[in-house]
């Protein structure tokens, strides 16, 4: 209690940044930064983890590292465009064969996030937004070195055209405690040669310890639900689907005026997945830039 007491009672230096146009000095990750008119940011997210599919006898290891390029701006202060792109890398290792690097683009996503409530215009506490946006099928197909395509559950696209939204609420108490709590649905449709993957529903909840003008501490809990796969001839696809919660523990630090980087563990602790599978902790590392 007294260290909590010390910690809300400390004041921090005023900083010339991007968040001090949105009237508050508190580090905000992407997806959740408060917009302000002509607000920009590119983002650079680096994810890297693995999972296990099937028995022992025909199962795979997947290892897979997932660049992803975003780019932000905001129109005006209620409103905010986005744009971003994957680079996917997986390297596949089937029971008893040799192991497989899939490496390619992935497929193209366009958003756009709205605010549709904030108690005031500047410095607000407590803001709503609404997201929305669709995913192309822009990700060229991926072949080996015998130019034999990889499996479609394997590219690093999906070829199908994905509508998805989401609802947010943060709040900023201005001083040292921020919060957040969101939840997005994906609506997956079949790619082109019959394979759908499974829709997905997300929700995540943390709460932001800013205790330096440099630097705060996050504990998140994600919650992923996907249905499972479908095959070409409508069938679902085994070992595929299910749910996965996460304890998400991060570090958000701002080394000099409008960078800000993020690093992220996600632990899997809650599984409720179908079939014979399990996934492994993911760490990811994010690097946003804020152009005034």
């Amino acid at each position: 209690m007294c260290v909590g007491l010390a910690l809300l009672g400390a004041t921090r230096p005023a900083r010339a940044c991007a968040s001090c146009g949105c009237g508050d000095q508190t580090l905000t990750v992407t997806g959740i930064e408060r917009p302000y008119k002509n607000r920009v940011r590119a983002t650079l997210e680096e994810r890297y983890g693995s999972l296990s599919l099937g028995d022992a006898d025909v199962g795979q290891k997947i290892t897979f590292l997932r660049s992803t390029l975003a780019l932000s701006w905001s129109p005006m202060n209620r409103l905010t465009i986005g744009a971003l792109v994957p680079w996917v890398t997986s390297w596949v290792k089937p029971v008893g064969q040799a192991q497989q690097q899939v490496n390619g683009l992935g497929d193209l996503e366009l958003s756009v996030r709205g605010v549709v409530y904030r108690e005031r215009n500047f410095a607000p506490h407590h803001i709503l937004s609404l997201s929305g946006g669709l995913k192309f099928p822009t990700g060229p197909r991926v072949y080996d070195d015998s130019m034999h395509p990889y499996a479609d559950d394997d590219q690093p696209g999906t070829g199908s055209w994905d509508p998805f939204a989401g609802l947010t609420y943060t709040y900023f108490s201005g001083e040292l405690i921020s919060a957040w709590a969101s939840g997005s649905f994906r609506l997956t449709t079949t790619g082109p040669r019959g394979y759908r993957r499974g829709s997905v529903f997300g929700g995540t909840a943390a709460i932001q310890v800013q205790p330096w003008s440099w630097g705060a501490l996050v504990l998140g809990a994600d919650v992923v639900w996907q249905d499972s796969d479908t095959l070409e001839n409508g069938v679902a696809s085994p070992n595929t689907g299910g749910t996965v919660g996460y304890l998400a523990p991060s570090f958000v630090a701002t080394p000099w005026m409008d960078l800000l980087i993020k690093v992220t563990v996600d632990v899997p602790v809650l599984y409720g997945l179908n079939g014979n599978q399990s996934v492994g902790p993911q760490v990811s590392l994010l690097v946003a830039y804020d152009f005034k």
